[in-house]
């Protein structure tokens, strides 16, 4: 062999493997992209939040409901409760001047303890009544206000009630809100 010829099939050699690396090169490069692929984490966080905006401020939403409690003040072991019914069994007196009786129904296993409760009032009744004036009156003897609560809170009203009453499945409490708490014996904070 000449040295020429030596010399052409060096060269020869030299493209064959360029172009060999060359596709190689293209082909890992293809894979790779071909390869990529969006990632998604095994989980995702969830984050459910909610607030009640009113004339430029902000307020915590009410939770409604009960709780069956021992008679010492301890939620029962096992207990159970729930608001079956809220009505208003009777309302008189003139605009601004009303006064409603309400009667709310339990469903619950609280027997001698009690129920702890907060309920809304506005579902009940006919509309027009002036919250923003009225009281939960003296007289309610069925009703033991929360410590804290008060008649400007209404028509939420927070409270507890008697002790060792048997509560069961459809056990009620009366009471009356005078719509002029100005007028009456009031129970507020």
């Amino acid at each position: 062999m000449t040295a020429v010829g030596n010399r052409l099939r060096a060269i020869g050699r030299t493209r064959a493997l360029a172009l060999a690396a060359g596709l190689v090169l293209a082909m890992g490069i293809a894979g790779t992209v071909s390869g990529i692929r969006p990632t998604q984490s095994a989980w995702t966080d969830r984050a459910h939040v909610s607030a009640v905006a009113a004339a430029g401020t902000w307020a915590t939403p009410v939770t409604t409901g009960c709780v069956a409690m021992d008679a010492n003040g301890t939620p029962k072991t096992g207990g159970s409760c729930h608001v079956t019914s809220i009505v208003v069994s009777a309302q008189w007196g003139a605009n601004g001047e009303r006064m409603r009786n309400y009667d709310v129904t339990f469903a619950s296993n609280a027997q001698e303890g009690y129920i702890q409760f907060t309920v809304d009032l506005s579902a009940a009744g006919p509309g027009g009544f002036s919250w923003a004036t009225a009281g939960l009156t003296a007289g309610s003897s069925h009703v033991t206000p929360t410590n804290g609560w008060t008649c400007a809170q209404l028509p939420i009203l927070t409270g507890k009630t008697p002790t060792n009453w048997g509560w069961g499945a459809a056990s009620s409490i009366f009471f009356q809100i005078a719509e002029d708490r100005a007028s009456q014996a009031v129970k507020c904070s």
